[in-house]
C-alpha cells in the first residue's frame, strides 16, 4: 500500500480520479472529503489532511483557507471530475485513510457491527448516528465501503471522530469480542413479541444490525448470544435499517 503521508510530491488529477475507486483508495491509502464543510470537519479532526484540492475561483475567494496545507490549484472542469456532488462548491481535501486494530472499540461498554450495509446513504447515516450516541467504534463486515464519496457525505463528518474498523475475518473478530466480555445480540425484526432491552441487555453490548433485505447471515446468528427487535404498533412492513438502528442505540443509551 502506497500511504498518502509518504508521498513527497502531491496527488496529480489523474491520481486523483483514481480515488473514485475502492482498490486505489486501498491502493494509495487515502479517500476525498469533498466541500467547505466536509474539508473544515477534516482540518479540524485528529485525521491527517495530505492536501487540499481546489479551484482557482475558490482559492481567490479564499485565500486563507487550510492555511499552509499543500493545494493543488485546478480548473471548474477538472475539478467537476473529482467531484462527486452535482453543484461542486470548488474545494476537497485528500485525507490519509485510518486504521485501528479490534482493542481500539472494544474499551468500551457499547460497539455496532454492521454485516453487508450496501446502501451508502444508509451507512453514512448510521456513522452518524453511531457517533452522536457515544458509541466506542463500527465493525463492517462487508457492504459499502466507508470510504466512498456518499458514506462520507452522509456521515457529516463523524467519519473523523469515531473508529471505523473493516473486518477481513468477519467470524473470528466477532469471536474476538466476546473473549472481551461483549454479548453479541442481532436485531430480529420478525420477533413478534415485545423483547425488554432495560433489563435483558446488560453489561457490554455488540448490537448487530444485517443487510437491509436480508438481515443478519446465518453464521451471525449462531454465535450471537440474543437477539432482540423493535416492536411494530401499525401495519408498516419493515423499518428503514438507519432509523432502526437509531432507535435501538437510543434504547441501549436510556437502558444504562
Amino acid at each position: 500500500m502506497r500511504i498518502c503521508s509518504i508521498i513527497v510530491n502531491m496527488l496529480s488529477l489523474k491520481t486523483l480520479l483514481k480515488l473514485q475507486q475502492k482498490k486505489y483508495r486501498r491502493e494509495y491509502g487515502c479517500f476525498i472529503v469533498e466541500g467547505k464543510k466536509g474539508v473544515l470537519d477534516a482540518l479540524a479532526s485528529k485525521q491527517e489532511v495530505v492536501q487540499l484540492v481546489m479551484t482557482k475561483k475558490f482559492a481567490r475567494e479564499e485565500e486563507a483557507f487550510g492555511g499552509s496545507k499543500e493545494r493543488l490549484l485546478v480548473d471548474d472542469h477538472d475539478f467537476a471530475k473529482i467531484a462527486d456532488t452535482v453543484t461542486p462548491s470548488g474545494v476537497a481535501a485528500v485525507v490519509k485513510m485510518p486504521t485501528y486494530e479490534l482493542n481500539k472499540i472494544a474499551g468500551g461498554q457499547l460497539v455496532a457491527v454492521l454485516e453487508d450495509i450496501r446502501d451508502p446513504g444508509n451507512l453514512g447515516t448510521m456513522i452518524r448516528t453511531a457517533d452522536w450516541f457515544g458509541v466506542s467504534g463500527l465493525l463492517l463486515l462487508g457492504g459499502a465501503d466507508p470510504y466512498q464519496a456518499k458514506v462520507v457525505r452522509a456521515s457529516m463528518g463523524s467519519l473523523f471522530h469515531l473508529p471505523i474498523i473493516v473486518s477481513q475475518d468477519a467470524k473470528g473478530d466477532l469471536l474476538k469480542l466476546q473473549k472481551q466480555g461483549f454479548s453479541l445480540v442481532v436485531t430480529r425484526p420478525e420477533l413478534a413479541q415485545t423483547q425488554q432491552i432495560k433489563a435483558k441487555l446488560k453489561g457490554k453490548v455488540a448490537l448487530i444490525f444485517g443487510n437491509e433485505a436480508r438481515g443478519t447471515s446465518r453464521e451471525v446468528d449462531q454465535l450471537a448470544n440474543q437477539s432482540i427487535s423493535i416492536p411494530r404498533y401499525g401495519q408498516a412492513e419493515s423499518l428503514n435499517v438507519a432509523v432502526s438502528f437509531g432507535i435501538l442505540l437510543n434504547q441501549l443509551k436510556l437502558a444504562v
